[in-house]
C-alpha cells in the first residue's frame, strides 16, 4: 500500500512538472540603462548583489575594466552586451567593438546584436552579422539578433529570417517584450515565442500596459515589473512550455524612479511571478 501511494505521488509530481505547476526560478539580469544614475561600477555591482540579481547586460561604451572587476567581485555575471551597428556599403566591425568582444572571452556573455539602419542593403547586413558571429566564435561566444522598432532587425520574424540567411551556428534570436507589444500587440505573444523556440537564446521583459500596437509609448511599455496591465505570467508560462532555460533580462529604459527603488520592486515582483506560474 505504501509503495502504491509513493508511486502515485511520484506520478502526480511528474504531471505537475509537465503542466508547468512546478517551476525552477530563472536567473534575472538587468540592462545597464537601469543603473545610469549610480556613479560607479562598484555601486552598481553592490546594488545588484544586494537585491539578488544574477547579471547585467552592458554596452561596449560602458564595459570598462572597472565594471568587469566590480561585477566579478560581487558575483554578478556579464550576461549580455548590447552591440548596435549600422550596415554600410563596406561593412566592418569597428576596432573598439572587436576589442570589446575579445575581452569577453570565457564569460559566456551573449553578444546582443542589432542592425540599426532599416534601409540597409541586405547583403551588407548579412556580411556584418557573419563577421560579428565569426569574431564571437573565435572567442567562444554566441550572438543573438535583437528585434528593435525602427531597425533593420525590427521584428522577431525578421531576425529569424536573417538568422537563416546568415547561416552561422553560433547565431540565435532574442525576444523583447516591449518591442513586440509595440509592433504586434499582446495577442501574439505565445505564438511568437513558440515559433522562436528552436533558436531563442535571450528574453527581455519589463512591466507593460496592454495598449494598441502602433506608435511607441515607452513610458507605458517599459515599467518596473510590479506595474502595468500585461500579465507577465503569460510569458513565463510559455517559456516553461517550450523548455526555455536561457537568460532573462530586465529592460529599464527611461524609468524615472531611483535605481534602488525600481529594481527592488521588480525583484519582488519577479519572485512572486515565479511562485505563481500555473497552467490555466
Amino acid at each position: 500500500m505504501k509503495l502504491r501511494k509513493k508511486t502515485i505521488a511520484t506520478a502526480f509530481i511528474a504531471q505537475l512538472a509537465l503542466g508547468g505547476l512546478l517551476h525552477a526560478e530563472r536567473e534575472l539580469s538587468v540592462f545597464d540603462n537601469g543603473l545610469t544614475a549610480l556613479r560607479t561600477a562598484e555601486e552598481q555591482a553592490a546594488l545588484l548583489q544586494k537585491l539578488g540579481y544574477d547579471g547585467i547586460c552592458t554596452r561596449p561604451e560602458k564595459a570598462s575594466d572597472e565594471l568587469f572587476t566590480a561585477m566579478d567581485r560581487h558575483g554578478i555575471m556579464i550576461s549580455a552586451t548590447y552591440v548596435a551597428l549600422p550596415a554600410k556599403a563596406d561593412p566592418q566591425v569597428p576596432p573598439g567593438i572587436a576589442d570589446h568582444i575579445r575581452k569577453l572571452k570565457g564569460r559566456k556573455t551573449l553578444v546582443w546584436l542589432a542592425i540599426t539602419n532599416d534601409k540597409a542593403d541586405e547583403n551588407s547586413a548579412l556580411s556584418l552579422i557573419r563577421e560579428v558571429c565569426d569574431l564571437a566564435s573565435a572567442n567562444d561566444l554566441e550572438v543573438v539578433l535583437y528585434p528593435h522598432v525602427g531597425f533593420l532587425t525590427d521584428t522577431l520574424a525578421e531576425c529569424e529570417r536573417l538568422r537563416k540567411l546568415a547561416d552561422r551556428p553560433n547565431l540565435g534570436i532574442s525576444f523583447n517584450l516591449c518591442h513586440h507589444l509595440c509592433q504586434d500587440g499582446p495577442a501574439t505573444i505565445e505564438a511568437a515565442l513558440k515559433d522562436a523556440a528552436p533558436h531563442l537564446k535571450l528574453v527581455q521583459i519589463s512591466g507593460a500596459d496592454e495598449i494598441p500596437p502602433g506608435k511607441p509609448d515607452w513610458r507605458r511599455l517599459i515599467q518596473p515589473l510590479d506595474k502595468g496591465t500585461f500579465d507577465m505570467r503569460r510569458v513565463l508560462r510559455t517559456l516553461d512550455s517550450i523548455g526555455y532555460k536561457g537568460p532573462v533580462n530586465l529592460q529599464c529604459y527611461q524609468i524615472k524612479q531611483p535605481a534602488g527603488q525600481h529594481l527592488a520592486a521588480s525583484m519582488e515582483a519577479w519572485k512572486k511571478l515565479n511562485k505563481n506560474i500555473t497552467t490555466p
